[in-house]
Parts: structure tokens; sequence; C-alpha cells
């Protein structure tokens, strides 16, 4: 035997080997499609539930809701694509590119519409459609084409339906054009937004903790506690209100779903492409090469698990889940809450800016009808502050607090929850 003979035999790829990468490949696809699933029918349960509903009134939500679908769609398209050549193979190829790049894009909206809402004060809302609609149609710009002129089927070199093209340059260009480039761009954009994003937070953030040190220092007296004689004002909590914003469970919350999103693109996204470019390069001729091809069809299969796992911990869902729990209980949690509505970052962090700071009492055994409000305007700058009216309340037993920070430039606006 020569030692090219025994180079090539060293180096042969097996059937049972490819058999296994399949294998593997639908192992680790069924679960993340079954999680992704679940998420979307446990969303659909709180969303039957008003209490719930009214949490899940995000635009960010429904475009992971949208996402969610779209990997439900890759996993079955996954699952559901012939291991052999045929008209199935092509269709299957064509479906699971499609479907990817919707799962990718509309993930990608969601950071881009964090950045838009928070830091340039724009309308989620009315931006909703040009999001679905920018994903859908060049989802299938990308991959109509494609798939008509018959680029997508079974792939010799790989043993799997994918790009068919037998010349290894069109076929690298097909990938690069269609898929690599845009699937890499909207994890880097993605990752560009989520960053811009938790900055602004952190600039946010001191700027709550500056303007509330001057709220403190002018309101509240040495007990920590300002009382007033007239009926309709009430007093803040005892805590102060930085040191509340600063504990505040769902502002550290907003801050790792934001890192998450973009970390898990990056692991997932950037490591399959590199991969598919990998072997459509260098193709499948060593060990090393099959088991990158084995790697590359794991991550592909995991990717819905991933979503899968990162949608049940939504905190809008998980908010809403907790306020029916405490609805079937009969009881209100007892727990403090603060609500941060943001503002635009040219507001909130302008230190000559005029704040109206609204602190809602509600009480914790009652329900949430009963409510006590006082609003106190803050000119950070002068000092000038005063102490408005509030509405008729009930008892003053002990109560809940709940902070709500607004800019007023934006106090007309609708609330920027929904639109995030």
């Amino acid at each position: 035997m020569s030692l090219e003979d025994a180079h090539d035999e060293v180096f042969a790829i097996s059937a049972q080997q490819m058999e296994f990468a399949g294998v593997l490949a639908y192992a680790c696809t069924i679960p993340g499609t079954i999680v992704c699933g679940l998420a979307l029918v446990a969303y659909a349960v709180v969303a039957y539930y008003p209490k719930g509903r009214k949490h899940l009134d995000r635009v960010s939500f429904r475009l992971l809701v949208q996402a969610l679908v779209s990997n439900v769609l890759f996993g079955i398209a996954w699952g559901g694509t012939p291991m052999h050549p045929g008209i199935g193979c092509d269709f299957g190829a064509f479906a699971v590119n499609l479907t990817l790049c919707l799962a990718t894009f509309y993930t990608t909206c969601i950071a881009v519409n964090l950045q838009l809402v928070l830091v340039h004060g724009v309308n989620g809302k009315m931006m909703e459609k040009y999001y679905v609609i920018v994903t859908v149609v060049l989802s299938l710009a990308l991959n109509v084409p494609t798939y008509a002129l018959g680029e997508f089927g079974w792939n010799v070199l790989s043993e799997t339906c994918w790009y068919s093209n037998a010349d290894n340059w069109k076929r690298l260009q097909w990938i690069i054009g269609t898929q690599s480039f845009w699937v890499s761009l909207a994890a880097l954009i993605e990752t560009i937004c989520s960053i811009v994003v938790l900055y602004w937070l952190y600039c946010f953030k001191r700027s709550i903790h500056s303007l509330t040190r001057n709220v403190t220092s002018s309101v509240l007296l040495g007990s920590g506690r300002t009382e007033s004689t007239d009926p309709g004002v009430v007093w803040f909590s005892n805590s102060s209100t930085s040191a509340v914003l600063s504990r505040d469970p769902r502002f550290r919350k907003i801050i790792v779903r934001i890192a998450l999103y973009p970390i898990v693109s990056l692991l997932l996204n950037i490591s399959t492409v590199a991969l598919d470019l990998n072997m459509s390069i260098h193709e499948v001729t060593s060990q090393l090469d099959f088991r990158l091809l084995v790697l590359d069809l794991f991550l592909y299969g995991i990717r819905t698990f991933a979503y899968g796992i990162l949608a049940f911990g939504d905190p809008s869902f998980i908010n809403a889940v907790r306020e029916i729990l405490a609805m079937r209980r009969g009881h209100s949690t007892k727990r403090t809450l603060t609500n941060l509505n943001f503002a635009n970052s040219e507001a909130s962090t302008n230190l000559g800016a005029k704040f109206s700071m609204d602190v809602e009492l509600q009480h914790v055994a009652t329900g949430p009808d009963n409510n006590t409000h006082s609003n106190i305007a803050v000119d950070q700058m002068g000092g000038d502050m005063k102490t408005l009216p509030s509405s008729e309340s009930g008892d003053r037993r002990p109560l809940e607090q709940k902070t709500v920070l607004y800019s007023q430039e934006e106090q007309e606006m609708q609330s920027i929850g929904r639109q995030l």
C-alpha cells in the first residue's frame, strides 16, 4: 500500500459516521423545538388572563413570539428534511434557510427596537410594522430566488441538504451572499445595539442616583420621612428612593436580558457561519473536518433550545405569571416594585432638565384600585420643588411603594414600556 493510499484510507469518512451526524442533528433539534412550542403555549395561557395580558402588550414581546414561531418552523424543517437527494431535500434546504433568516432577523429587531425606544425616543409601536415587513421581505428576497435557481439541494461534500452547486467557488458565493453575510450582519447589529443600550442604562442609572440624591436631601427630613398635615399629601417611604432604584430587580433583569440575547446570537450565528464557510472551502477531507461538521450540525440543532430557554426567562412573562398567581391566591404580592418608564437619553441625563417624580403608593392588603398619589416636581439646577395635591385615597395602612420617573417632556407619551 502506498503512502497516498494509506492517507486516503485514514481520512475517509464512512457512511456510519455521516449517519451519526444526521441522528445527532435530529436529537439536538427535537428538544429545542418542543421547548419553543411549550413557551408559545405558556404565552397563550398567560395571555388568556387580562391581568397577564397587560404585561405582554409590548413590541419586543410580539417580536419574540414571531421569533419563537420561526424557531419552531426551523426545527420542523430541520427534522423533516430527508437525508437523500430529491424534491423534498431541495424544499427542506429552502425551508431551513428561510426560517433561520426569519428567526435571526426577528431577534435582531428586538435589540434595534430597544435602542430606538430607549436611546433615541422613537415610538416602538409605530416601528413595529416596519420590523415585520423588513424581516419578511428580506428573508424571502434572500431565499426564494436561491430556491428558484436550483441552488438548494443535496450537498455531496457534507452529504446534507444545503447549497448544492457543484462549483465550489460559486457555491461559496451563494452561501456568503444569501446567508453568511446577512446572519453575521444581524448578529453584529444586535451586539452593537445591545452595547449602546447597556451604556445608556448605565448613564440613566447614574442620572437617577444624581436626581434622587437631590430629592432626598431636599425632601426627606432627619428620619428620612416627609410628613404633611394636608390630607391630600402623602409621604415617601423610609427607604431612600435612590436605594430602591439601585436595588430594583427589574432593572437588573433588563440588563441581563439585553446581554444574553447577543451573547447567544454571537455564539450560535458566528460559529455556524465560520463552520459553514470552513466546510465549503476545505471540504470534509479529514477527521478534523468531520468533527467540525458534527459541531456545525450540533449548533444548528441547539439554537431552538437556547432561544426557547431565553423565552421562558422573559421578564414580562415572569411578571405576568406572578400577577396571575397572586390573583388566584386572592392577594397582591408583598414586595417593593420600582416600575421604570424610560425617557430619552438627552432628557434623563441633562442636569438642567426638570423632572416630575410620581410616587404611587398601593395598599398591600387591598386590591390595586385603592391607590394614593403624590407628585413632586423638581428643578434639579435651581432646587425648586413643590408637592402637588394627590388623588383621593383610603386609609394609610402599610403601603407598597411604586416609583415612576418621567422626563417633563415625555409626560404626554404613551407608556414606553409597551413600546419596548
